[in-house]
């Protein structure tokens, strides 16, 4: 029982299943409901559930709870199966309208796929890297959240009525000025938002608008909506992600960095007895 169990919960073994468990919950999404194939996939997919629960039981009754809970890599496999339980009571209830929220829990299981990287040379180098890289964004991040939520709340005082569904409350507009920040497709914003500005204008005054000049109401608005939004995309898409971007990658590559210094400074040392030496060699020929 010893040699099974330990086969059971060897590294070789929960990889294999993961990646089991990965292909099958894949070939499930192209079978019909119903079918004999869609069956005999979710049986195998309730299967590996019910392998990591044994897995993680295994592991807790070896190593006590102390020493599992001391792995990080352990944490986080109890943490996928744990929300993946109420998938056990699938078969016993009815799943399209009492847990319709399961297949959420079936595609929680995905991120057991993150324990692969462990066959990655220099993993932990890596996860260092990516830890110290977060920790020196986070600044970066909350001034963007900040500037995000400022826009935000503008957008919806000044474009709430003209466009409810994009910057109608907060949240939406939260939702929308983030958008914006990823300069993908920001110009529809101030190009619909023009659109119907100019319409309410032109309706509003009996059609009278169409025939006032560019540097009339209808122009302001015009430009006002413009720089706006050249504004939000100029502070949020531009140079706040571009800075995010540009602190994340630097702490990211700073292990090379900090060798590269080691060794310049090793060199420089070097550098300098090297001159000492010469130089109190030529002082005592000299005389």
């Amino acid at each position: 029982m010893k040699k099974l169990g330990a086969f059971l919960i060897s590294e070789r073994t929960v990889v294999t299943v993961i990646l089991i468990n990965t292909v099958v919950m894949t070939l499930s999404g192209f079978c019909d409901d119903g079918s004999r194939e869609k069956t005999l996939l979710e049986r195998i997919d309730y299967g590996c559930v019910v392998f990591f629960v044994l897995e993680a039981a295994l592991k807790i009754g070896r190593h006590g709870w102390r020493g599992y809970w001391s792995v990080g890599w352990n944490r986080f496999d109890l943490l996928v199966t744990v929300l993946c339980l109420p998938v056990l009571f699938g078969p016993f209830l009815d799943t399209t309208h009492q847990l319709g929220w399961l297949p959420i829990f079936r595609t929680g299981r995905l991120f057991r796929l993150f324990r692969v990287l462990r066959f990655i040379p220099d993993v932990d180098r890596l996860v260092s890297g990516i830890r110290r890289a977060l920790r020196a964004s986070v600044g970066v991040f909350l001034a963007l959240l900040m500037i995000n939520l400022i826009l935000a709340l503008a957008a919806t005082y000044i474009f709430g009525k003209e466009d409810p569904e994009r910057f109608g409350n907060p949240a939406s507009s939260f939702y929308s000025i983030f958008r914006i920040f990823t300069v993908e497709g920001w110009n529809e914003f101030p190009d619909d938002l023009e659109g119907k500005t100019s319409d309410e204008d032109a309706s509003a005054d009996g059609g009278t608008q169409a025939h006032e000049p560019p540097w009339g109401r209808v122009g302001w608005s015009t430009l006002g909506i413009r720089l706006f939004f050249m504004f939000t995309v100029l502070v949020g898409g531009m140079l706040g992600l571009s800075l995010a971007n540009a602190v994340f990658v630097d702490e990211m590559t700073m292990d090379n960095t900090r060798e590269l210094e080691s060794k310049v400074d090793a060199l420089t040392d070097e550098v300098r007895t090297l001159r000492k030496l010469l130089q109190d060699g030529t002082g005592r020929h000299g005389s």
